[in-house]
């Protein structure tokens, strides 16, 4: 499920991409893109914390800490505002339920 959630994610930031490139809005759909690539390595992260049994809550702030200094960082990196990488991370979030329920209804 996570590798697929990867795959889903790396599929829809290049589609993403190139659309706001055509569009004129390459920033944007460059800052989403990455998000989407970003969002995607959650599930492993979660997966790792999980198999290190870390406390929940604080697997789960340090989690979210990382991911939100790299989302900074890489809107940094891009020059663009940050909530186009927020917004590809919360993408890659709903791609990962997606590949879940795909998962629970094979099952």
């Amino acid at each position: 499920m996570l590798r697929e959630t990867v795959v889903a994610s790396a599929i829809l930031a290049a589609a993403v991409a190139a659309v706001a490139g055509l569009s004129g809005h390459f920033a944007i759909g460059l800052g989403i893109a990455a998000g989407l690539v970003l969002g995607s390595a959650n599930g492993y992260a979660i997966a790792g914390l999980m198999g290190q049994s870390a406390p929940f809550m604080a697997g789960s702030i340090a989690r979210l800490s990382v991911f939100t200094a790299l989302l900074l960082f890489i809107a940094f990196v891009l020059g663009t505002s940050a909530w186009p990488v927020a917004l590809g991370v919360g993408l890659a979030q709903l791609v990962l339920v997606a590949a879940g329920i795909r998962q629970g209804l094979r099952a």
